[in-house]
């Protein structure tokens, strides 16, 4: 057992000193590569980038992931008009003609309300390139987007009326609603708004524009240093948002923090100069994703928890930036609210000593009736979502997760797994960690031992240091795995199953 817990801290240790490191690691994006390629294909050639993007194509004609079908729209449009603008090999226009085709079946996805889980700027996004789609005679009909359009409307007069400037969420969506390339939009990282799309739109549009050739080179080398983060070494594939490097820190710290390993000493010497860094960049006004974005309220709220955990220096006021009426926000003038947000934020606020009673209805509000929380808009995955809710409520509401147990367990698969489809580490990881925390505060039901034991026999039989899963669960304009968060949670929930690194080091009351 020893040797067992050697490894998983060796491994550890060793991701928690990268953190960060080279602005973070992440899967490739199809929505952002496709946008690349349209409007600043690489100086190397598109061919390889777009035989990647044809390998991406699934055997339904889309692109995207399967389990979650609302979130494939996206790429699959922006793919089939980047292989339509560069391609007219026969096997090229089928990949085409597959992919307007899987469109139309998409229609039923679309009816009625939009849930709080759409992917980020999808509102405008979408219109925006079945608007592309037109004009370069593709037949896609927009009929059934007609609550996104609605929504998308409501979306540009927000950013008309604040007119934003660079660093700020509407820049993330820039290709959607910009036109006039102006060097003043350029962040010290070289994007506009972190984002891939964005920019190559940006880089398009200046040279209509006439922007100043320091500032395009500026942004050509981002897309360029942004492509090695998805380790695939294939000039204009790229993730969807980049650099992350403080996202990557601060959600690890933080899964450390709900797993009760953040203050293992074991663990202290690689800790300390990311807590170092973390203490140092966090603001009067929180922190983002990275150091050039505005901050939000996601990373705020556990980068409070992780320093306060840790005895270090820390503004607490700065979550109340983020507070609006009955739940928290990623950022001021959402839309959409989110759960996962909300829940960090009244953790937070329990471990500071601060009461968080008026948030928590938001919580229960968005509760289904089999006790679970839904996937929301920054991960997929219910068993995420349901997790964070968990460790914001179990001491105080232990009555309102009874139900929540039990579904959790039955959502087990036969394997010992759990995941949307097959087992998967992640979410495999996201349910032990769950259950831990709902069994620490004495919530447990018949066979609920058998069944986490189950799930520590799959995770370690799956365990491997140096191949990690594919499968992906947040979301950003599609859905992308962050490869050293996910694998910090797989650690954390191999692990917890050993009491004596866990007993004990709970946050105090």
């Amino acid at each position: 057992m020893h040797y067992e817990i050697d490894i998983l801290l060796t491994d550890l240790r060793h991701t928690i000193a990268d953190l960060g490191k080279d602005g973070g690691l992440i899967t490739p994006a199809v929505y952002d590569t496709a946008q690349v390629l349209r409007w600043a294909p690489p100086v190397e050639g598109i061919w390889p980038a777009l035989d990647w993007l044809h390998a991406e194509q699934h055997a339904d004609g889309g692109w995207g992931d399967p389990a979650t079908p609302r979130t494939r729209d996206l790429p699959t449009l922006a793919a089939v008009l980047a292989i339509h603008t560069h391609c007219s090999r026969r096997h090229s226009q089928e990949a085409v003609r597959r992919g307007v085709a899987f469109l139309a079946r998409q229609a039923c996805y679309w009816e009625g309300d939009l849930a709080n889980d759409l992917t980020i700027g999808i509102e405008m996004l979408l219109p925006r390139l079945l608007e592309q789609a037109v004009e370069q005679g593709l037949a896609i009909d927009a009929a059934p987007y007609q609550h996104l359009f609605a929504l998308g409307k409501r979306r540009l007069e927000l950013i008309q009326k604040l007119r934003p400037g660079r660093g700020t969420t509407a820049l993330h969506s820039w290709e959607a609603w910009g036109s006039h390339a102006s060097a003043e939009l350029i962040d010290n990282d070289g994007s506009v708004g972190s984002n891939l799309a964005a920019t190559a739109c940006w880089l398009h549009c200046a040279g209509e524009h006439g922007a100043s050739a320091e500032s395009r080179t500026a942004a050509q080398d981002y897309i360029r240093r942004a492509s090695l983060a998805t380790g695939l070494g294939i000039p204009g594939v790229v993730p969807s948002c980049w650099p992350f490097n403080r996202f990557e820190q601060v959600f690890s710290l933080h899964t450390l923090y709900l797993g009760n390993l953040l203050t293992l000493p074991q663990l202290a010497t690689s800790l300390a100069p990311q807590l170092d860094a973390l203490e140092h960049a966090f603001t009067p006004h929180g922190i983002g994703y990275n150091d050039c974005f505005t901050p939000d309220g996601d990373d705020t709220a556990a980068s409070i928890a992780v320093l306060h955990r840790m005895g270090r220096r820390v503004d607490y006021t700065a979550l109340q930036h983020f507070a609006a009426s009955d739940h928290f926000c990623a950022w001021p003038y959402e839309l959409q609210p989110s759960v996962s947000v909300t829940a960090h934020a009244i953790d937070t606020l329990r471990l500071i000593g601060k009461d968080p009673t008026p948030y928590v209805g938001f919580l229960l509000k968005h509760q289904l009736a089999d006790g679970r929380w839904p996937g929301d808009k920054w991960n997929r995955s219910w068993l995420y979502t349901t997790w964070r809710v968990i460790a914001a409520l179990a001491r105080d509401y232990p009555e309102k997760l009874r139900q929540t147990a039990y579904t959790i367990l039955a959502y087990q698969h036969r394997d010992g797994g759990w995941g949307i489809g097959g087992s998967s580490s992640e979410e495999t990881a996201y349910a032990l960690l769950a259950l831990r925390s709902l069994s620490r505060n004495a919530i447990r039901y018949d066979g609920m031992q058998e069944s986490i034991e189950r799930a520590d026999r799959w995770m370690i039989q799956n365990y491997r240091p140096l191949t990690h899963e594919t499968m992906a669960c947040w979301l950003s304009k599609e859905v992308y795995r962050p490869r050293r968060i996910a694998h910090v949670v797989e650690l954390t929930a191999l692990l917890s199953k050993h009491p004596e690194l866990t007993e004990g080091r709970e946050d105090p009351d």
